[in-house]
């Protein structure tokens, strides 16, 4: 994890605030080639859970852990985890909702959903808390379960 940190102004150019800048960069780059540079965006404590019963679902503690999780979900899925729409972000003091629409493959299987993050973020903008739940969580353990985790 070398990636070089960024931080947002407490308000960016296009005068958002700078934890909605972080929490979009990192959502917006988990799934990406270059997925390691959005990782200085998390605290150093950072808790991910990811909600259900297949075998990627848990808690994930610290960036290290996240990376390992998403790494594993883009291998899993063969690269095909793509957000076809971010339908929503709804913005508090420090927390950040994002609704997506996303697909996947993998396990023989095309995953088509909404998916919705719940950050938390503290007081230098870095991320803290993410939760993912899923519009249909009995259809993504289905889909989750098929892939072969390594």
């Amino acid at each position: 994890m070398t990636a070089t940190p960024f931080v947002a102004t407490p308000e960016s150019d296009t005068g958002e605030p700078a934890h909605l800048v972080n929490a979009r960069r990192f959502l917006m780059g988990i799934s990406t080639k270059n997925s390691d540079d959005v990782l200085s965006l998390l605290s150093p404590d950072v808790v991910y859970t990811v909600s259900g019963h297949s075998p990627l679902a848990g808690v994930y503690h610290g960036p290290v852990e996240v990376q390992d999780h998403v790494r594993k979900l883009i291998r899993a899925t063969l690269g095909t985890l793509d957000v076809l729409k971010w339908d929503d972000w709804l913005v508090g003091q420090n927390h950040v909702a994002a609704l997506q629409f996303a697909q996947a493959q993998g396990g023989g299987m095309i995953h088509r959903n909404h998916q919705i993050f719940l950050i938390e973020t503290d007081q230098h903008d870095l991320l803290t808390k993410i939760q993912l739940l899923f519009g249909n969580q009995d259809e993504a353990d289905r889909f989750l379960g098929s892939l072969p985790v390594d």
